[in-house]
């Protein structure tokens, strides 16, 4: 019986870490959050006649006026020694209609896309530890908007054509905010944050065609911050293929870089970005999740944006925003001028409580070179109004 005890005792402190352990793994602590914004839009000159002309006036429903509306789900279960394995599930809802709104929908050829994402703002899950950063693998935010998405004059509103983005684009038809299939790798040391991310291209016999890679580095104080990243896209023929019938096309290069200063109540925030986009001839993409397929040869350009403007704290329950943006796509050959597009915001925030703003937005784009495409009056106004709330 003695030595059954001892037996017992001497397999007890064997099996205490382990169940230590199995007990702390088995913390978990999922949430549910999400953010609702609605409200109503006024815009001028917003029809096409024959000519490519604008004209014109909308009044219509709003959503996302500030925020893209959404549902989320995320935790984590404690592993111990400071790791953790965590997750993240993130639905884009369109406020107005109760549909699937996720950031993947895009519209082609004046068509919806019929990408109907049910988590198409994040769905991801990876393992973070507090000394060597955190590893998730999924559809993400890309490296090039986690650097800028804190520095934007208008902390990346999501409103339709209201911004140019300093994330870069994908195509001339959509920006590089997030992205499918991809490894990122985080990691805080102070005041720095240096960001790496990998997306495969799904190709047989290729580790380059249509694979995507990305390096960014974030320095934050008190008073001023600082951040920049490259990334680089393999554009090929045919996603999801073998090599041979993939044929490499050329890359798109992004390159961004923002930075923000506080002075009391004041934010002066400023950024740039330049997308190198390849020359495309029509269909030469034949299947691809999200890149646009061209419907006309795309000409290998370059697209720089940049943006500056002011946030300012009028009193604690009064935010005022004034931001500036110009998107200049000029050919690469030639250098010829191909768009021009500036835009003007203005934005006040009326805080309710922690979780419920009233907001106010005018904005108005100035085309005077008459080549943007989605600007051929060379004016535009649009004033809209509305309601967020998050939990």
């Amino acid at each position: 019986m003695k030595k059954t005890l001892i037996s017992v005792a001497v397999l007890s402190l064997f099996t205490a870490p382990l169940v230590t352990t199995s007990v702390q793994a088995q913390t978990s602590s999922p949430s549910i959050y999400g953010t609702i914004d609605s409200g109503m839009r006024y815009s001028n000159k917003v029809g096409h006649d024959h000519l490519g002309n604008s004209k014109g006036n909308r009044l219509s429903a709003n959503s996302g006026g500030l925020s893209g509306s959404h549902l989320g789900f995320r935790g984590h279960e404690d592993l111990g020694q400071g790791s953790a394995i965590l997750f993240n599930l993130e639905a884009g809802i369109n406020i107005g209609t109760g549909e699937s709104n996720s950031s993947s929908d895009t519209k082609v050829y004046g068509k919806k896309s019929e990408n109907r994402s049910l988590f198409g703002r994040q769905a991801y899950l990876g393992i973070g530890d507090q000394q060597f950063g955190r590893l998730t693998m999924g559809r993400q935010y890309t490296v090039s908007y986690d650097v800028i998405k804190e520095f934007d004059p208008t902390n990346n509103m999501s409103q339709h054509q209201t911004i140019h983005h300093l994330s870069g684009y994908a195509d001339l038809k959509n920006n590089h905010n997030r992205s499918d299939n991809t490894i990122k790798y985080s990691q805080r040391l102070a005041k720095v944050m240096t960001l790496a991310s990998y997306k495969s291209g799904n190709q047989v016999g290729s580790m380059t065609n249509g694979s995507e890679m990305a390096v960014g580095m974030i320095y934050r104080n008190s008073l001023w911050g600082i951040g920049a990243s490259y990334t680089e896209i393999g554009v090929t023929k045919i996603q999801d293929t073998a090599a041979a019938s993939s044929q490499a096309l050329g890359k798109t290069q992004i390159y961004n870089l923002a930075g923000e200063y506080k002075l009391d109540r004041l934010k002066l925030k400023a950024g740039i970005s330049q997308t190198k986009l390849p020359e495309l001839k029509s269909g030469a993409i034949l299947k691809h999740p999200q890149l646009t397929i061209p419907n006309k040869d795309q000409v290998g350009s370059t697209v720089f944006v940049s943006a500056w403007g002011v946030q300012y704290d009028l009193n604690p329950k009064v935010e005022l925003g004034l931001a500036l943006y110009t998107k200049l796509q000029h050919q690469s050959k030639t250098y010829a001028l191909l768009d021009k597009d500036k835009r003007t915001v203005l934005s006040s925030i009326y805080k309710l409580s922690k979780r419920t703003d009233i907001y106010g937005v005018m904005d108005w784009h100035s085309n005077r070179a008459g080549v943007s495409e989605t600007n051929k009056s060379k004016n535009q106004q649009s004033i809209t109004a509305g309601l967020r709330h998050r939990f």
